[in-house]
């Protein structure tokens, strides 16, 4: 396979780079900062949409062809790197919608089935990964397999010709590449033409320091969720604001997001918020992924707009843009 500039650190760029580099391209990946400290970092590492008869076919086929190669995946990665992405099947408690019409046609068809719970439906098979405990294991097996990592460097704009591209320029000079594969989330619609537009959905999350234990499953309500960490940490998210790339958190939205957790599970209320952050999720005016390659340029392939669902598709969309271009 020819060589690949990728364009994007975060968890679907170098996902991509991993799968590519595995098939035999030589990768280089370019990050407008150090890589992974966006949406991979700021996610909840949930292994599943939220609710997924809120998406299409292809988020749900990617998400669960995901699914089913994640703990594995999670034990190379710790294996080749020494950190642990800490995998786990704690299944998520839904409290509501799962008894919907439409929730129910949707486990129908893809024979996904819950236990009843007293407070909603136990998901036995939903794990979680700790994202960036996973975007650090990720990144140092990907350095491990020859993947040159570039930082730093912010996409401007494609070097093209009338059908190919030949490269990108950046701040820090030209790239050049046989194929170039972007993948650079919220910010895709400020360096690429897209037909569908891709723009940042910002979203607010807080940390709750608990004990171990004290939560057995992540729990999702009213388009939210709460997530038990191993050591006792509880990630509880997350808001939807389309605001632009403004960063600031709003100490309202933290008490919010707190006491979304107690009205749950009181024991909660004397735990401190030990973290209040917000990261820009990459959304899609048409609500789908942008997956494959683009219609102007033969060698340029898009991996984008994944919205809330990043960490949760990146394996199945690495596999399918690297099938893409080894049969090119």
């Amino acid at each position: 396979m020819s060589d690949c500039l990728v364009v994007g650190g975060g968890v679907i760029g170098m996902m991509s780079a991993r799968y590519l580099t595995q098939a035999g391209a030589k990768v280089r990946l370019i990050d407008q900062q150090a890589c992974g400290l966006e949406s991979s970092w700021a996610g909840g590492g949930i292994i599943s949409p939220l609710y997924p008869w809120h998406y299409d076919d292809l988020t749900n086929e990617l998400s669960l062809a995901s699914q089913a190669v994640y703990e594995d995946l999670c034990a190379e990665l710790y294996q080749n790197s020494g950190i642990d992405p800490e995998y786990i099947k704690s299944g998520l408690l839904m409290m509501d919608e799962y008894d919907s019409d439409v929730a129910k046609a949707w486990l129908k068809k893809f024979k996904i089935d819950y236990t009843p719970h007293a407070k909603g439906a136990l998901f036995s098979q939903i794990a979680q990964a700790r994202n960036p405990r996973l975007i650090q294991a990720l990144k140092a097996d990907i350095e491990r397999q020859g993947v040159e990592i570039i930082e730093n460097v912010k996409a401007l704009d494609l070097i093209t010709d009338q059908v190919q591209v030949q490269g990108v320029k950046t701040s820090k000079g030209d790239y050049l590449a046989d194929n170039v594969v972007a993948c650079s989330g919220a910010w895709s619609s400020q360096w690429l033409t897209l037909e569908d537009e891709v723009f940042p959905m910002k979203g607010q999350m807080i940390v709750i320091q608990a004990q171990p234990g004290d939560l057995a499953h992540i729990v999702l309500d009213q388009g939210r969720y709460i997530i038990p960490r191993k050591d006792g940490k509880i990630l509880v998210g997350s808001t939807m604001q389309d605001i632009g790339f403004d960063k600031s958190t709003d100490e309202s939205i933290g008490q919010e997001l707190f006491e979304f957790a107690v009205a749950r599970f009181e024991q909660l209320r004397d735990c401190p918020i030990v973290h209040h952050w917000s990261g820009f999720r990459p959304a899609t005016r048409s609500g789908s992924v942008i997956l494959g390659r683009d219609e102007n340029y033969q060698n340029l392939y898009i991996n984008t707009g994944h919205f809330r669902n990043g960490l949760n598709m990146a394996p199945e969309s690495a596999r399918r843009i690297t099938q893409l271009i080894a049969h090119a």
